[in-house]
């Protein structure tokens, strides 16, 4: 296999920990662009690099003599807090990587948008590749702002840009410093603290596979595709099954939204992101259920292992890192 080099940005991050891990496996030269946080490279033949996804000058320095560039870094949040950073990140720096991409005649670009860049009604009809993308400036700003980065690598398409774009639906996996929202949520019913569940799920990929997608992507992917990345669906109350909790009762799913206020004390006092908010049982109440991945199955030989073996290695990852006390 062809030795590449590839600058990773996001790498920091929970998809971007298990794609660089991967990405060295496969023999690959890995350069990642960071902030403070670098747990999760720690001890890794990874070279570091600073930068602003707003300078072009930056990014385009970053990035040469590299042969693929991986955008994973997003500012991923599914509330209206920080809408403007939101909007630098998530749509002016795509912007400005694929620019940099195109001066810098990178070989081959792969983007990592998410399954909320498609709208999501109707919500009974199977979502594929073919679904238009969010538009309206009412929509969440989370899902606006993925589908208008999206854009401005299909406009970069255009001008030349071999990129290729992938969708994943709700990442789980281990390698979760931070950890996401759904890893507290696994360290929280795993401890014991969420002894009720709702009555909802969503549909749950593996970060580990859809990093072997991006992966394959980097050559099999085609120009200017994108490729919605699952896994499968499964509810809250099989989540905390698969934890070793058994949900004492499944409420209503409405009943949620009476836990949005306490959420919101507890984050004030602990300085921590809340587990809950209004944004994210928004994705949880307006969802596309049947998700193939027939396109990224087909052409980039996705696969998704069963998500107890996820929960399960999640769970082990978190108590070897004495995250469970």
């Amino acid at each position: 296999m062809e030795t590449l080099r590839c600058y990773v940005t996001g790498g920091s991050g929970h998809l971007g920990a298990n794609l660089v891990r991967q990405l060295l496996h496969s023999g690959h030269e890995v350069k990642c662009l960071v902030r403070k946080d670098t747990r999760a490279l720690d001890g890794l033949d990874v070279e570091l690099c600073t930068g602003s996804l707003q300078s072009l000058d930056e990014m385009a320095s970053n990035m040469r003599g590299n042969d693929v560039v991986i955008h994973s870094a997003g500012f991923v949040a599914v509330e209206k807090s920080n809408i403007n950073i939101m909007e630098k990140i998530n749509v002016d720096g795509t912007r400005i990587m694929a620019q940099a991409a195109l001066q810098e005649n990178v070989d081959k670009f792969i983007h990592i948008s998410s399954v909320h860049a498609f709208q999501q009604r109707p919500t009974k009809e199977t979502l594929n590749e073919n679904r238009p993308l969010v538009s309206s400036t009412k929509a969440a700003p989370y899902d606006r702002t993925k589908a208008a980065g999206q854009r401005e690598i299909l406009n970069a398409v255009g001008n030349g840009l071999d990129a290729t774009i992938l969708h994943p639906t709700g990442i789980l996996g281990p390698y979760d410093w931070k950890p996401s929202r759904m890893g507290q949520v696994l360290l929280d019913i795993s401890k014991g603290k969420m002894p009720f569940s709702i009555n909802n799920g969503f549909n749950w990929v593996d970060a580990r596979d859809v990093s072997t997608t991006c992966i394959s992507a980097i050559n099999k992917g085609r120009c200017g595709q994108n490729y919605i990345v699952p896994g499968s669906w499964n509810s809250m109350k099989e989540i905390a099954t698969m934890c070793g909790k058994k949900p004492i009762l499944t409420l209503p799913f409405w009943t949620a939204y009476l836990a949005l206020p306490f959420a919101g004390v507890k984050s004030v006092i602990t300085k921590k992101r809340p587990s809950v908010s209004r944004g994210s049982l928004h994705a949880l109440a307006v969802q596309c259920r049947d998700i193939p991945g027939t396109l990224a199955r087909e052409e980039l030989g996705h696969f998704n292992r069963p998500l107890s073996e996820t929960i399960n290695d999640s769970i082990s990852w978190f108590k070897a890192q004495n995250r469970l006390g």
